[in-house]
């Protein structure tokens, strides 16, 4: 095998794995020189850890999130250029997948998918509201603002370009199991993590990628994303994730079966949430299929 054929396919392009590795290397470059910036704005003496949840409204947190963000958006605008020549549109992230209608949608089967499978819970006793020091608007604001970003930052590193890279060369289901498999493993390190969580999370990412191949928008992938994290965390006060966020007035905690509840993990590691997310990207994925066919 030549050196052209170990990194060019057959049509001149640069095979995934490359393209892959040279978005990878652009991001961590650009997220150390923006994570740099931060901490002169910011100090923290424990950069490491300002992604704890103890920290989880400061202003470094929310800063080093959109950070990570700022370097994610500037890579792909670096593979796009000089890499792919191709437009926003190839990783969904144009002026079409922006449409408010899209970023609606997306927030509202978000929401749909944790909140109805929690209310059940709650109905039937397997999830407890008990009171909590402070006002409902404690930490709020902050944790919200915390959330979008880092809602965006996953879908960037997963359903952005490593995405529309590997549906071009796997196609769609594959692309879809693998960045998923990819989501659930770097959630190894969270709080109160096992097994079944990391599972669960792989779900989630096949949920997500659902609703990015049904709206062909990242936009509406993270809007869902978001609103499945603000559902879980604001309006519930429930752990998301494996961690507390900051909340007053009441908290919404485990009372009935791990299996059905999620534990310590939250009500996104049970059952319940396991079924929200089937049943929506089922009814994405069908709808799909009677709409204008396969994506490009």
């Amino acid at each position: 095998m030549t050196a052209r054929a170990v990194l060019r396919s057959a049509d001149g392009r640069l095979r995934a794995t490359w393209r892959l590795l040279i978005f990878g290397v652009v991001a961590v470059v650009l997220a150390v020189l923006v994570l740099g910036i931060v901490g002169l704005i910011v100090p923290s003496s424990e950069r490491p850890e300002v992604l704890s949840a103890k920290d989880a409204v400061g202003l470094d947190v929310i800063l080093t999130y959109w950070g990570i963000v700022l370097a994610l958006l500037g890579a792909h605008l670096f593979v796009l250029r000089f890499v792919e020549h191709r437009r926003w549109d190839f990783v969904w992230l144009d002026g079409r997948a922006g449409r408010p209608g899209l970023v609606g949608a997306g927030l509202l089967i978000g929401a749909l998918a944790i909140g109805v499978p929690s209310a059940i819970l709650i109905g039937v006793g397997w999830l407890d509201i008990t009171d909590a020091p402070g006002t409902w608007q404690t930490g709020a604001l902050a944790t919200a603002m915390m959330l979008l970003p880092a809602a965006l930052m996953e879908e960037l590193m997963m359903r952005g370009y490593p995405l529309a890279v590997l549906r071009e060369t796997l196609g769609w289901p594959a692309a879809i199991v693998l960045t998923s498999v990819v989501f659930g493993v770097l959630h190894v390190r969270n709080p109160n993590v096992g097994v079944s969580a990391i599972v669960l999370v792989t779900i989630a990412g096949i949920f997500l990628g659902a609703v990015v191949y049904r709206t062909q928008s990242l936009w509406a992938a993270t809007a869902a994303h978001f609103a499945w994290n603000v559902t879980l965390a604001v309006l519930l006060h429930a752990a998301l994730s494996g961690q507390e966020l900051p909340a007053g007035d009441y908290r919404t905690v485990d009372g009935g079966p791990d299996w059905a509840t999620g534990g310590g993990w939250g009500p996104e590691g049970g059952a319940g949430a396991v079924a929200g997310m089937l049943v929506a990207a089922g009814l994405l994925l069908r709808r799909r299929r009677r709409g204008s066919g396969e994506p490009a």
